[in-house]
């Protein structure tokens, strides 16, 4: 069977692909790395750069998906 591709349900997502974290979550966890965190520093400076990275990584699964398509026609 060589050539043919192999489907694989995700163990971690179940095939559902994962949906986006919630800022306020990733605020939980950045304000444990920087305690004196304001209001005024998290949503001028630290939100837009999850979201930024988060939206990255999407585009990313999406490329390498779009790839193994190509490679596993």
């Amino acid at each position: 069977l060589h050539g043919t591709p192999v489907y694989k349900i995700c163990g971690r997502c179940n095939g559902n692909r994962f949906s986006r974290l919630p800022t306020t979550l990733a605020r939980h966890h950045v304000q444990k790395l920087v305690p004196d965190l304001t209001d005024y520093q998290w949503y001028k400076g630290y939100a837009d750069v999850i979201d930024k990275l988060v939206t990255k990584c999407w585009q990313e699964e999406a490329y390498a998906e779009a790839q193994l398509r190509k490679v596993t026609r």
